[in-house]
């Protein structure tokens, strides 16, 4: 039997798992005012568990609960993305020993090569774009398709495999709670959260692998573990790209000595995962995703979008050819900025957040996933402007109808209002406060 005092937080997750079974399992993405609606009821209920005092039990049953919402999704196909078929046809390619950044994916059809078809040529969403997921997350697509040509399998596979490095992240993020002597229920900040649960558990986004590798970098860079941190920062990147961006920031932290033997063992580490894939086509095919990724996706910017609005003004056609690339430079400038000026004394995941949000502020592309990572390190900060833009981000799905995708620019704009405004306020009462503690002594 529960307690009366648990009652209330138990009748909360199962009010929580109706919802996330509701959307995972009835819901499409074009759907938005039932997916909205879900997804408002699903965040008030986070909110106030997550402001809750908690008992020894009360935060075991909430850890509990984190877990089974992530098992409750287990068998439901990803409604809300089709990236899966991309992950099935490269798994497939890599199956039949085929390099998955040689050609587009039409060059393979006719070819006879198991499950590479039409059928699941018609459901990519890029087909004219090479592939873009580095080494370990072609080893889980291969690992996914290997024994089953169901979608449904492979997504499973992914999904219990995406599972067990969320579960891992939970798991390093107590560890650091407790070394760096911060409250152990910050965790449920990122635990709870539905935008990560449906996105990284539901959706099958490699964040959840690359968050986890992160955190144990973390982890071993804060214990000046230099091999330890090496190796998982690697594997971080082997899981998206985005982690070599933290790399700067070590100058403030370490020896110049360790610096250079962390950024050689990382390389080298890089060097081994990627090994299976090195050669031409790699670099042609990862080097066009990337290029296009700035010079022509766009969804959801911030900063980018005023830009491009400047752009139309002057020029009269969008600019994101010329514009994109200036924001990755300008990007890569105010990273090396804040990695010589921040305060090496604090706990790394602070500055890391930082980089994050330039990156994202000057990106041409959000998706609501990107927001997991910023969140999963703002849980060792005391900002939480985040948890306020992982509820707002979603609403960027109201874009999709049944036949496509349009962009509603006035939800961006509230969005990215609303995020600023309340960073802003943060940034200046954190100022505010480390002024008064000085003068206090």
């Amino acid at each position: 039997m529960l307690k009366d005092n648990n009652r209330l937080i138990f009748t909360s997750l199962l009010i929580s798992a109706g919802l996330y079974i509701f959307i995972a399992y009835f819901l499409e993405r074009h759907q938005s005012i039932p997916l909205m609606s879900a997804y408002v009821a699903l965040f008030l209920v986070y909110v106030f568990l997550i402001t809750r005092k908690l008992t020894d039990q009360k935060f075991n049953l909430l850890l509990v609960g984190g877990i089974v919402l992530r098992l409750l999704l287990l068998v439901a196909f990803p409604n809300l993305s089709d990236d899966i078929y991309r992950f099935v046809w490269d798994g497939k390619l890599v199956g039949a020993g085929i390099h998955p950044f040689a050609e587009l994916p039409s060059h393979y059809l006719g070819m006879g090569i198991p499950g590479i078809d039409q059928q699941l040529y018609d459901k990519l969403n890029s087909p004219d774009y090479f592939t873009i997921y580095p080494p370990l997350a072609q080893f889980i697509f291969w690992i996914s398709t290997v024994f089953t040509d169901s979608v449904t399998i492979s997504a499973i596979t992914i999904r219990a495999m995406i599972i067990g490095a969320e579960l891992g992240t939970i798991w390093v993020m107590l560890k650091l709670l407790k070394r760096y002597n911060l409250p152990r229920e910050r965790v449920f900040l990122y635990a709870l959260n539905p935008l990560v649960i449906l996105e990284l558990t539901g959706n099958l986004h490699f964040e959840a692998f690359m968050i986890f590798f992160v955190m144990l970098f973390i982890y071993y860079i804060s214990r000046v573990n230099i091999v330890k941190a090496a190796l998982f920062l690697a594997m971080s990147v082997a899981s998206k790209l985005i982690p070599l961006i933290f790399i700067p920031l070590l100058i403030k932290r370490l020896s110049i000595k360790q610096v250079l033997l962390f950024s050689l063992l990382t390389g080298v580490f890089i060097l081994l995962l990627f090994l299976p894939l090195i050669d031409y086509d790699l670099i042609k095919g990862m080097s066009s995703s990337i290029g296009l990724y700035f010079q022509k996706f766009e969804f959801n910017a911030s900063v980018y979008y005023i830009i491009r609005e400047i752009g139309f003004w002057q020029k009269g056609y969008n600019i994101i050819g010329t514009a994109g690339i200036y924001l990755a430079l300008a990007t890569f400038v105010l990273v090396l900025i804040k990695s010589i000026s921040h305060n090496g004394k604090q706990n790394i995941a602070n500055p890391m957040m930082w980089v994050m949000v330039i990156y994202l502020a000057l990106a041409t592309t959000v998706h609501p996933w990107y927001i997991t990572t910023i969140l999963a390190l703002s849980v060792f900060t005391q900002y939480r402007f985040v948890v306020l833009w992982s509820f707002l981000v979603f609403f960027s799905y109201v874009g999709y109808t049944a036949t496509g995708f349009e962009e509603n620019l006035t939800i961006t704009f509230i969005e990215y209002s609303l995020v600023i405004s309340m960073a802003g306020f943060e940034v200046f009462k954190n100022i505010k406060s480390r002024r008064n503690e000085y003068q206090d002594i």
